[in-house]
Formats: structure tokens, sequence, C-alpha cells
């Protein structure tokens, strides 16, 4: 049997929704499963009736997009193909037309009951900057928030997970496309899923607490700090200093966990709050950090995102930051004030990443040669310390662990985490998998 596969609804009222051509993923013939993106289009949203809005939805991400997916497996058939080449693929050219036939696929044996309509995940992007202008592929160029979404008919609520990420975070969530596809393809319940990279600032707790706590005067101290720092006449800033600074205090000025969404769906228009779930890790945190001598904010900088600094910002760090020593307690202190101050305002429960303590790898015969504390020696205990820190604060207020080290355990550190850090496919999915059950358990 061969099924016309149709857009479906999509409805923004009073707006028009455009949409480019369709960017196939998947070639004539090919064998897709139920769910997976096989391909995906621009869209836009323009005001109808010849009126302007007074607030224009999605007005700050410039990445807005629709993932096709199809609700059987089959063969695709492409046929008279929907996409029309060069810029017509990128821009909006046609009107969302529900009905609209864009391809068919010849089902498999046991395909249940379906009318062709396309399942549609949403992604939208906000850059870091206008400038950072890649028009092709699914979520290109730099953004300082992406994210993915799909809903259905029944509007109703959507589940929010917030990653603020660090590489550990990013594969789970993201995915092999950075699209949020295989997130979508395993989940059945309308959902949304964020990720907010760690550029610059690597998002241990100690900096998103100050950074959910910061008021606008204290934002801009920081501000006139630095941009004093920068043209006082000392190191002549570079332009490597101002795409830094200028990606630092966007970082600086507004927590991600305040943020609201615009939401695109089959049956209209949605505004997102606050988060359902909070994704943090341990990874993220560092035993040393940089503390302002002045304004006493933190800076948790990993050496990658310092490097790219030029001459005059790492000059300003050198002068104007000292290095503090985090202990255990002091990072739990710091985790307790998070969630209690998040949970107080938005209800978000949080979900932490723990660290895989062993790779099966160390061959300690016995620790004597080693000063004490261990911790501050060995990675493996300093990982167990800190996966038992992170028990204590579960134990004390309702936050879920997601256990990096038990499922690391069970498929091999040494094969699927070799550096601790980055994971294999096989364990993104095992991962992805235990945070969405999290979600919608924190939703239910």
């Amino acid at each position: 049997m061969t099924l016309p596969l149709k857009l479906g609804p999509l409805v923004a009222g009073g707006f028009t929704i455009h949409r480019s051509g369709v960017h196939w993923l998947r070639a004539d013939g090919d064998l897709c499963r139920a769910g997976e993106v096989i391909g995906y289009c621009n869209v836009s949203l323009e005001p109808s009736g010849g009126g302007l809005p007074g607030r224009i939805p999605f007005a700050e991400e410039r990445e807005l997009q629709v993932a096709l997916a199809p609700r059987a497996a089959g063969h695709l058939r492409l046929g008279k193909s929907a996409t029309l080449g060069g810029h017509l693929d990128e821009f909006g050219v046609y009107n969302w037309d529900p009905e609209a036939v864009v391809a068919e696929l010849e089902l498999s044996a046991d395909a249940g009951p379906n009318d062709g309509t396309l399942r549609l995940l949403m992604l939208a992007g906000r850059r870091v900057t206008g400038l950072a202008d890649v028009l092709t592929g699914m979520l290109p160029g730099w953004h300082n928030r992406a994210r993915g979404w799909w809903a259905d008919q029944s509007g109703g609520d959507v589940a929010t997970l917030l990653s603020i990420g660090i590489c550990d975070a990013v594969g789970p969530v993201r995915g092999e496309h950075s699209a949020f596809t295989e997130m979508f393809e395993e989940a059945r319940l309308p959902a949304q899923a964020v990720f907010v990279p760690n550029h610059p600032v690597a998002p241990c707790a100690t900096c998103l607490f100050e950074q959910f706590e910061r008021t606008p005067a204290a934002y801009r101290a920081i501000s006139d700090d630095l941009m004093g720092a920068l043209t006082g006449g000392g190191v002549k800033a570079t332009p490597d200093d101002w795409l830094f600074v200028g990606t630092l205090l966007q970082t600086l000025e507004d927590s991600p966990i305040r943020d609201t969404y615009d939401l695109l769906t089959p049956s209209g228009l949605l505004k997102g709050g606050a988060p359902t779930a909070v994704l943090i890790s341990a990874t993220a945190e560092g035993t040393t950090t940089l503390v302002h001598k002045k304004l006493g904010y933190c800076l948790h900088l990993l050496p990658v995102y310092r490097d790219a600094a030029g001459p005059a910002v790492k000059a300003w760090l050198a002068s104007a930051f000292e290095p503090v020593k985090r202990s255990l307690d002091d990072m739990k202190r710091d985790y307790l004030r998070l969630i209690d101050s998040v949970s107080a305002e938005t209800k978000a429960r949080f979900l932490i990443l723990n660290k895989m303590s062993t790779s099966g790898r160390e061959d300690v015969v016995t620790y004597t040669p080693f000063d004490l504390p261990l911790g501050d020696t060995l990675a493996n205990v300093a990982a167990k310390e800190m996966n038992l820190m992170l028990d204590d604060v579960a134990a004390s207020r309702d936050v879920t662990i997601i256990d990096v080290d038990a499922i690391a355990t069970e498929l091999g550190g040494d094969e699927h985490l070799p550096d601790g850090i980055h994971q294999s496919g096989t364990m993104q999915a095992e991962i992805r998998s235990e945070i969405l059950q999290a979600l919608f358990e924190t939703a239910d």
C-alpha cells in the first residue's frame, strides 16, 4: 500500500505561515522508521490581514524550521520532489498547506491505520549574533539557545526540558544531528527540549545561582567594569576580545531558567513559561574558579574558551580575578542554594548528570604513595566523592540523579566513555531514555 505523506496542520492565529521547499535527509527508496526525521523546511510567519500585531512571535530566533517524520515505517518515494533547489529551498515561497503532499510511503506490512499526516518537529535557534548567517542544515549557525518541540492537535501542555549544557549533555539532548531528532523519535508525548551551551561560562552551580539571582544593577556594574578594562588604555583590544566580551555579557545578563518560549503547534500558537525540568551536569564543576576581586562574582571558564579570548580579555582575567579553591562542601552549598531559589520561583525540578567514577582500567594496587586527600590527585576518587555529594543533595531535595556512572558500568566505561565525558552513541541513547523518563515523571 502506498500512502501520500501530507504536511498536516500548523496554525498561527493572525499570521500566515510560509515554508521553503523540502530538504530531504533520506533518498528515494530508503526504508524509514516510524518517527524518523526524513526532511525539513524553513518557515516564517508574516502578519495576515494587513495589520501589524503588537508582538511578533519568534522575534529573537532567526532560525525557524519544521522537520518531517512519517508515523509508520516504510519505503520513501519522492516522485516529483518537493525540493526546488537554490534559494527557494531556503526561503518561504509557499503558504503552509496541511493537505500538501510532499512524498509517498510504501507501507511496511505491519503498519497500522494512518492517514499520511506527518509528525512535525519544530526547531528554533537564537543566534549569538545576526552575523552568524548560515542557511543550510537543521539548526545551522551559532546559537546561544536552540530548541525543538513537538505537539499534537489536542492543545495540551508541553513539558519543557531545559538543558544548560556541557559536553556530556550535548549528545543525549541534541543527538547525532544536533537537532533533537532522536529525542523526538523516542518521546511520544508532547514535549520541548531546550539547549543552552556553555559559551563561554561553564554552568557550575555557583555561576548558575549567581546568574539566577543577579539584579540589573549588578549586571550593569559587571558590564561597566569590563568595558572600562578594555577601553582604559591598557592592552589594546582585538576583534577576538570584543567577540568574547559580547558573548560573555550575553551569558551573564539573563538566566535561561527565566526564559519564555513561543510554540508553533498544530492547534495554534502557545506561550511556554518556566521549564518543567532543568538538566545540569556535575562535569561542569571545577575545583578552582575565578572570583572577581572587586565585584565578587564567579567565572568558570574551560581552557578551550579562555584560549578563544584576545589579549585584553586575558589581561583582565589575570588582573581582576583571583583563583579560589572550591571544596565539595562549597559545591553542595551552591547546589542547594540554586535548587531552592529556582524551585521557589518556578517549581522546576533539577536533573543532574553524575560522573563516571571508574573506567575499569585503573590498576592502583595501593594508595599509600598518594598524598591525602586522594580526591585531589586521583580523578576516579574525586568522581566517587562528587557522586556521593550529589546523593546527599538528592536525599534532601526533590532532585533526580541521572546515573551516568551506573550506565557506564553496565555498558563498559572503557569502550563507551573512555575519557569520562564524551559518550558513544549507545551510551547517549541510554542517558537520553533516562532523561525522558525523568521529564515525563516530573510533568505528571
